[in-house]
């Protein structure tokens, strides 16, 4: 295939030539292109973490160059040595175009998915690199002019490319020029945020770090006295600055040696969701600031996929494994579940097993408490948030955990706190089949099953307007009731079980005959995670390995006694009582208050639906 001359720009570049060849040699059609290369949702934010240094450095930079060349059609981006573009700038009118041809984010710009190009080529020749209208190898591309060229770390090595973009009718020859200078302006940044994160100058030399770095920061001095905190480490503490400097580090992170700190560099140890790192700046004999620990959020991989199954289900009880049998069935079928219990009754763990025997099994598994969020951030956890959406927000947005769990499954813990303007968009979302994320504009199609989980009774909660009945029936594709620990009959199996995997006991730890009567008589509030609980503390403090019924009593609250045979019978009864006075007013609600086809879908007599209603307090 012959190469045409570009009369515009005169002889063909030699590194044109070159990547011509390189096509070709790969077999490579110029009349086909690759625009199927694009990476997903979860894919795509794997790479901005991978990467988050560079565009949060770089996005600055951006900005000012967008706003000195505003009112000309042209795409500025910034892609990974991989080839995938990450972050994209310019106008809307070509925008348009631009995305037509691939050019935003997510998209492979190789040279092997999109021929010779000015991203792929500088990726290949490691030199600033001019693709001018049909020097481009697919034709698709050649109503393009593209300026790229490399982005080096501080040691010299590859971290990204910039592009300038444009229609190959407005080029201009200072397009590279302003590339190469934009570039190295991202390059000084860089090189300046690493040697400040390396230097021994005192904390006036810190000021520019502290207000500009993404990572929790936390200066100390030889005493172990936090001297500084950025707004990371202040949020990440759940401390305002103000109320922390001058005090000890161990005040707050429980456990930590300073001395220890100060002694060594490089040291690791993790803080709530963050693995800190203690960088030593000066060590002398004034009092002056001489540590920074620097938190970066650690890869939530147990978020990221189920760790269990149901073969992880300890049980011996009919109506736990009737439980289970019911959850596997549902497990098949690709609806949205509602998983009820009490709290510590294993609504998670049923949660993922599912996940686990779905036809999903091998997508992510992404769990959120939405108890445990504060109401302003629980609608940026879910559905994530464009770069600026608000203040502290990463300068490149970040996808939600619809988007993390997308092909997937989303675990929603204790959806009956969920505050209603949550609900409002979640009922939205789950309608409509798309997210859009806070501050964005575009709807984002995502493909995830939602499993929710409530302690609540959430028809208590609708009738108290605290949760919304079309929301509850649009999770409520099926209810899995999980049963309380008291109600179980294999409270010991589960004991010898909890037993028999503490990582601390080398021996046999062994139940005497008491101890076994208080476990299955003991209402235990907390359920399995209480029994656990209780169980291990005994375990670590019983003599000769043996746990007796004082011991556990020890441990368990004095106020909540073992319940009586009675109170047992008493609250199965009523129990039965509540399904029966649901199933009525079900069926009445189906029948439009028939009593006659009530009675007969009931299978019982007139009278006996008249005299249940009067004892229920039924009767209208």
């Amino acid at each position: 295939m012959a190469i045409d001359l570009d009369t515009s720009t005169g002889t063909i570049p030699n590194y044109i030539q070159e990547s011509w060849k390189r096509c070709q040699s790969k077999g490579i059609d110029p009349a086909t292109i690759d625009k199927e290369h694009i990476l997903g949702e979860y894919e795509l934010t794997e790479y901005y973490e991978q990467y988050e240094e560079l565009l949060y450095y770089s996005s600055p930079i951006l900005e000012d160059v967008y706003h000195s060349i505003h009112g000309t059609e042209f795409l500025l981006l910034i892609a990974t040595p991989e080839g995938y573009i990450l972050d994209t700038l310019g106008e809307p009118s070509f925008l348009q175009q631009a995305e037509n041809a691939s050019l935003r984010k997510g998209a492979n710009w190789l040279e092997e998915s999109k021929g010779t190009n000015a991203i792929g080529t500088a990726i290949v020749e490691k030199k600033p690199i001019l693709v001018h209208g049909h020097q481009h190898f697919f034709q698709d591309n050649h109503f393009l002019a593209c300026a790229a060229t490399p982005i080096l770390d501080p040691d010299g090595q590859l971290l990204g490319i910039l592009n300038l973009s444009s229609h190959q009718q407005n080029y201009h020859p200072f397009a590279l020029s302003l590339v190469k200078r934009t570039a190295h302006s991202i390059e000084q940044a860089l090189l300046l945020a690493h040697t400040q994160n390396q230097t021994k100058k005192l904390t006036k030399d810190l000021d520019f770090i502290y207000d500009h770095h993404p990572s929790s920061l936390i200066t100390i001095n030889k005493e172990g006295k936090i001297t500084r905190l950025n707004f990371a480490a202040a949020r990440t503490i759940g401390c305002s600055e103000q109320s922390t400097i001058g005090e000890p580090i161990s005040s707050i992170i429980s456990g930590l040696d300073p001395f220890t700190l100060t002694a060594a560099q490089e040291q690791k140890f993790s803080f709530k969701n963050q693995v800190f790192t203690t960088h030593i700046l000066i060590s002398d004999n004034h009092d002056q600031s001489c540590v920074i620990l620097q938190g970066e959020t650690q890869k939530q991989k147990g978020e990221l996929t189920n760790r269990y199954h149901f073969t992880d289900i300890i049980s011996n009880d009919p109506d736990m494994n009737e439980t289970i049998s019911i959850a596997k069935k549902v497990a098949t079928l690709d609806i949205s579940l509602l998983i009820s219990g009490e709290t510590g009754t294993g609504k998670e763990l049923f949660a993922q097993s599912i996940h686990g025997a779905s036809l999903r099994s091998d997508k992510p598994f992404i769990a959120i408490n939405c108890s445990a969020i504060p109401e302003g951030l629980l609608e940026s956890e879910l559905f994530g948030y464009e770069k600026g959406a608000f203040t502290g927000a990463k300068s490149q947005g970040q996808a939600g955990k619809f988007e993390a769990a997308d092909g997937g499954t989303l675990f929603l813990d204790e959806i009956g706190d969920m505050p209603l303007t949550a609900q409002v968009t979640l009922l939205r979302v789950l309608q409509e089949r798309y997210i859009t994320r806070i501050g964005g504009i575009t709807p984002r199609p995502i493909d995830v099953r939602i499993i929710a989980a409530t302690h609540k009774d959430l028809q208590k909660e609708i009738e108290a307007g605290r949760f919304r009945a079309d929301l509850y029936f649009r999770l409520n594709g099926f209810t899995l009731k999980l049963p309380p620990l008291r109600n179980r009959t294999d409270l010991l199996l589960l004991a010898e079980h909890i037993l028999s995997r503490l990582p601390f006991k080398k021996e046999k730890t062994e139940l005497t005959e008491d101890a076994k009567a208080f476990i299955t008589e003991y209402e235990w509030p907390g359920n399995f995670r209480q029994l656990e609980n209780v169980l291990q503390q005994a375990a670590f403090l019983a003599n000769h390995n043996r746990i007796t019924k004082s011991l556990l009593l020890s441990l368990c609250p004095s106020s909540t006694a073992p319940i009586k045979e009675e109170q047992k019978r008493e609250q199965k009864l009523m129990s039965l009582r509540e399904h029966e006075i649901a199933l009525i007013k079900q069926v009445l609600e189906q029948t439009d208050g028939n009593i006659s086809l009530a009675s007969k879908q009931l299978n019982i007599g007139r009278t006996t639906l008249y005299r249940k209603l009067k004892a229920y307090n039924l009767m209208s």
